[in-house]
């Protein structure tokens, strides 16, 4: 079977990604992970023919042992963990060095460029454009000598579950969204489907090479998600728009929280770190606004014909019940790290 290394693969979207592939059976897999010892990456470690490296996405030395010797790579580094220059640092470099190492088909997991999207205008700047810069970089070196795919991904719909679109559970038993949306569509994937879309990029190597294949469920706002949680579930759903400064004062994490906030305190931030503020109100400008690229649709129905097709599908799908339930990794370790610190202060 040909190896794929797979960078990222204990996030959300990288374990759906290792699992196809294990699935598959015609792949090999290759986990670079920091703790090899960790949940997430035990559990991986007990699909069919899935090996851990311990090692990190910005060490030099630790990136070509990743990639030595494999046949492909599908790469998405951690933007809020590594801050956005360095992502777009240790993005080209992973790029480099797979070239170096002979790597034949590198998949780069991206996400959409909002800044470029809308038309450079800053008020669009997220932490997502570092990925878009080194899609665009990847794209430019051609497929000569190394062929390669861009995966790009939008809002997954499990941040319903866990994430800035969990909606609040009131006193009478309902449920309301309260944010600055107003009627714009926003982009949402479900993750269960990245794993068949970045199989299919892997296993379609002469129509993939050199695509940028964007992946979306379904196109809603969140009147749609409020009238679709009320048909799935019975429970009164309504969505409440505020202004944009009455949402950041209910939702801001604390006082000029960076926009990688919950990774922790031990990540070094400089001006080159978004706020949390700025990211979260360019993201809100930039769905209301609906500058985000929209995707083949017929080309997802081709490749995924069993795809997940709306959001009322994937509510049924998952139970979905408006509740909060862990799913990001982010999130998680930023809980594990607060219990770890609450043990070690009673030793």
């Amino acid at each position: 079977m040909k190896e794929i290394l797979v960078i990222g693969g204990t996030g959300a979207q990288g374990s759906m990604v290792v699992k196809a592939l294990s699935q598959s059976k015609h792949y090999s897999v290759r986990v670079l992970t920091r703790n090899a010892n960790s949940s997430r990456a035990q559990h991986l470690a007990g699909l069919p023919n899935v090996t851990l490296m311990e090692g990190r996405q910005d060490n030099q030395k630790d990136l070509h042992r990743a990639f030595r010797g494999v046949y492909g790579a599908w790469v998405n580094t951690d933007g809020f963990s590594l801050i956005e220059k360095d992502e777009l640092f240790y993005g080209v470099r992973a790029f480099e060095i797979a070239r170096h190492e002979r790597v034949q088909h590198y998949v780069w997991a991206s996400l959409p460029y909002t800044l470029k999207n809308g038309d450079w205008d800053e008020k669009f700047h997220t932490h997502a454009d570092s990925k878009g810069r080194i899609k665009d970089f990847i794209l430019a070196e051609g497929q000569e000598g190394m062929k390669s795919s861009i995966l790009t991904t939008v809002s997954y719909m499990e941040m319903l579950i866990d994430g800035v679109f969990v909606p609040k559970k009131q006193s009478d038993g309902s449920f309301v969204w309260l944010n600055p949306a107003t009627t714009g569509k926003i982009p949402l994937i479900a993750l269960e489907d990245v794993g068949h879309y970045s199989l299919w990029l892997f296993d379609n190597v002469s129509e993939s090479a050199g695509l940028d294949l964007k992946i979306v469920t379904d196109y809603v706002n969140f009147e749609d998600i409020a009238s679709t949680f009320t048909k799935v579930t019975g429970k009164k759903g309504t969505h409440k728009s505020l202004s944009l400064e009455e949402y950041l004062l209910l939702a801001e994490p604390f006082l000029d929280a960076p926009a990688n906030w919950y990774v922790g305190t031990n990540v070094a931030r400089d001006e080159s770190v978004l706020s949390w503020r700025d990211n979260i109100s360019a993201f809100w400008r930039y769905w209301d606004n609906g500058i985000d690229e929209v995707a083949d649709m017929d080309l997802l129905d081709r490749i995924h014909p069993n795809r997940l097709k709306s959001l009322e599908e994937w509510m049924r799908r998952v139970g979905y019940n408006g509740r909060m339930k862990p799913i990001m990794k982010g999130a998680e370790d930023l809980r594990q790290a607060k219990m770890d610190s609450k043990t070690n202060s009673k030793l």
